[in-house]
């Protein structure tokens, strides 16, 4: 008959206060990895919101137009918003 006897490789199982220290560093770090995720949302979705908006030439009341024509003052606009002697399109 063979006996077979384990020994713990961490003084962790066998010391409690050393376990919780793990524990709390373990938590500590799982909450870092967390914030530091929505970090990387974030900036990303507002680097991609900035990189989209370049493509905005004109703004007027809040509406992005890529382009504009001068029409004069008198002028009529197709396809487009008429502000002044301009006229924008999207």
């Amino acid at each position: 008959m063979y006996a077979c006897t384990v020994v713990a490789s961490s003084t962790a199982v066998d010391d409690p206060q050393q376990a919780r220290r793990l524990g709390k560093a373990s938590m500590g770090l799982s909450i870092a990895g967390i914030v530091v995720t929505v970090l990387v949302i974030v900036i990303f979705v507002a680097v991609t919101r900035s990189a989209a908006s370049s493509s905005c030439n004109y703004t007027k009341y809040g509406t992005c137009y890529s382009s504009r024509t001068y029409i004069g003052y008198s002028g009529t606009c197709y396809n487009g918003v008429k502000y002044g002697s301009y006229c924008y399109y999207i």
